[in-house]
């Protein structure tokens, strides 16, 4: 290779790592950033064009009348909790939801209905835990919901009720690991969460849902393990029902929910919401067995994360807390049972039962979600 071939050969290598260079740059500057706000979102996201109805302070709502389905909003669920003992005294946590979401405002049969349904299990136990997970598409009979005599399934989970009435009402669950059949029958009256219903998640966004709690289910019924034992459990359950158009907002990152029994006639329900860009937000709603509700206001609630856990895959979730209402005399520190209880459902979340210590001496269970 002569002098000129060399200079030429020379030119061309610099033109070449030039160009790669500023193409890497851009595909680099070009690449969405997925963070836990955009996941999240872009799994229940904002309306946006969609058409639903707005969640209003000025709508009350009826019980047990919107136990039932509304499909003019975009999302709602159903969830129940269940701390069950066998006959030698040996405890059993259950966790089921149900959750329907409208992909878009349209109304449509067969492949072309936009409801989406998602319902997850979690039990958590001396055995360890187990987890479950079905997805469907409403429409082709797979999952969906009726709302006289009340009734949700999806494959072949479901619970429906036993009367015109949504409890007393039967829960069938199975999975690889376990399968429960348990009898609901109510113990305590429901309660309307925030202002009749209307339960505020910030007060500087516009993100509301309706919202009502039953904390005082009583359960019986059988639980079956892996290997074929059946057993007799008994115990009690919370149910929580929520509705509405946004359930996530544009800035949300995710959430902290407590389910608290403080003693056998009052439970305390606590939920932190967490923004991107905002402080986060924290409600508190003290229910007695005959569903007296004491809101307390944001400002009033002081919860802290104490410590960390930190998981193989990096991620740290908060598994002590402390919670105090000084308006309430409350002052707990909250402690997960057991520390491996992180899922991988369609919203990645940490689940598990917890005690809590201090003003009372209290167990339930709690939810973190967007770490």
């Amino acid at each position: 290779m002569n002098r000129m071939q060399k200079f030429i050969f020379s030119c061309l290598l610099v033109v070449v790592v030039a160009s790669t260079t500023i193409w890497l740059s851009d595909s680099i500057e070009l690449k969405p950033s997925v963070t836990k706000t955009t996941y999240i979102n872009s799994v229940f996201g904002s309306p946006g064009r969609k058409v639903f109805e707005p969640v209003l302070p000025d709508r009350h709502v009826e019980l047990p009348k919107d136990f039932r389905f509304h499909p003019e909003f975009q999302h709602e669920w159903w969830q129940l909790v269940a701390q069950l003992k066998d006959d030698s005294g040996q405890s059993y946590w259950v966790r089921w939801r149900f959750f329907r979401y409208a992909s878009d405002d349209r109304i449509a049969t067969g492949w072309q209905d936009p409801q989406i349904y998602i319902a997850n299990l979690v039990m958590n136990s001396h055995l360890g835990m187990f987890t479950d997970q079905r997805i469907a598409r409403g429409g082709i009979g797979q999952a969906g919901g009726l709302s006289r005599p009340f009734r949700v399934w999806i494959d072949e989970w479901s619970w429906r009720s036993l009367s015109d009435q949504p409890l007393p009402g039967n829960l069938r669950l199975s999975s690889d690991s376990f399968s429960v059949n348990l009898q609901l029958k109510p113990a305590g009256a429901y309660a309307l969460l925030g202002e009749n219903g209307y339960h505020a998640k910030h007060d500087l966004l516009p993100r509301a849902s309706y919202a009502f709690e039953s904390p005082f289910i009583a359960s019986q019924g059988k639980l079956t393990l892996s290997d074929g034992t059946t057993l007799n459990v008994k115990g009690r359950a919370w149910l929580s029902k929520e509705w509405g158009s946004e359930l996530v907002g544009a800035n949300y990152v995710g959430e902290d929910n407590f389910l608290l029994w403080l003693t056998d006639t009052k439970a305390l329900q606590v939920s932190q919401y967490r923004y991107k860009d905002n402080m986060p937000y924290t409600t508190a709603s003290l229910i007695d067995v005959n569903g007296h509700v004491i809101n307390v206001p944001s400002e009033g609630i002081i919860l802290k994360a104490l410590n960390y856990t930190e998981f193989a895959s990096g991620t740290r979730v908060p598994l002590s807390w402390n919670l105090q209402i000084p308006s309430q005399k409350i002052d707990l520190v909250i402690n997960a049972c057991k520390r491996d209880n992180w899922v991988n459902f369609v919203v990645p979340q940490w689940q598990g039962s917890v005690t809590a210590k201090g003003s009372d001496s209290a167990v339930g269970f709690m939810q973190l979600s967007g770490y």
